[in-house]
């Protein structure tokens, strides 16, 4: 079918907020505690009782960003570090609070009448940009109330369940072999031979562009008709 183009002398421009960027801190220590009361909160259906330090939440559409209270969470990445949360709560006794956890799933947590903190292992495997819990749903008439987030840097390194009594529950580490990882590589052939190394086996589109230089001098006999052709292009 051919597409048939009308020509629009006016056409309305797009209205938004100018965008504001806030100035990002660098939270410091190997634990610590992110109050709900200080959140940046964005929808309805909410109320920060400062008194108690509680967030409280009714009904759903709430969202709660802990972005500029909680450590960047690639921060430590190349030691092989990542940021664990646990959220402390409590709900009226039926509430089952259905939300959007820190790792992108969603989870309905468990009814506390007296307090309860949520663990949220997967953020071993994964933490949202940004580090926002999303309210997606509680039963009419019930209450959700959000004290804080605690945080935790913990090692990738893993002990079963089943080993625990066998194996060292901590990392030793020397500020040496950290200094290690953060000093500037020197530059050597070798050096330079090992990264491009890594680098194919971990990203195929460049091990794919290396088998393109590779064979280019066979690219380079065909006619110049033939190569665009076979390279799928069109003429804009």
């Amino acid at each position: 079918m051919e597409i048939t183009r009308e020509f629009f002398p006016r056409v309305r421009k797009t209205i938004m907020p100018r965008p504001y960027f806030a100035e990002e801190t660098d939270i410091l220590g190997q634990s610590g505690t992110a109050w709900a009361v200080d959140a940046a909160i964005h929808g309805d259906n909410w109320y920060v009782d400062r008194g108690q330090g509680l967030v409280e939440i009714y009904e759903a559409g709430a969202a709660i960003s802990f972005h500029h209270l909680l450590p960047r969470k690639d921060k430590y990445e190349k030691e092989g570090l990542y940021l664990r949360l646990k959220l402390a709560y409590r709900t009226t006794e039926n509430a089952n609070v259905n939300i959007r956890t820190f790792s992108g799933n969603h989870v309905t947590l468990p009814n506390s009448f007296y307090g309860h903190i949520y663990d949220d292992p997967q953020t071993y495997w994964y933490l949202t940009d940004d580090l926002t819990i999303n309210i997606n749903s509680i039963f009419a008439g019930e209450k959700l109330w959000i004290q804080r987030v605690d945080w935790e840097w913990m090692s990738k390194e893993v002990v079963y369940e089943d080993e625990v009594q066998e194996q060292h529950l901590d990392l030793i580490r020397s500020p040496e072999e950290i200094k290690n990882l953060y000093a500037p590589k020197e530059i050597t052939p070798n050096s330079v031979k090992n990264f491009l190394r890594e680098k194919i086996q971990q990203d195929d589109e460049f091990a794919k562009r290396c088998l393109v230089i590779l064979g280019q001098d066979q690219l380079m006999s065909k006619d110049i008709t033939q190569l665009f052709v076979e390279s799928g292009m069109t003429l804009s």
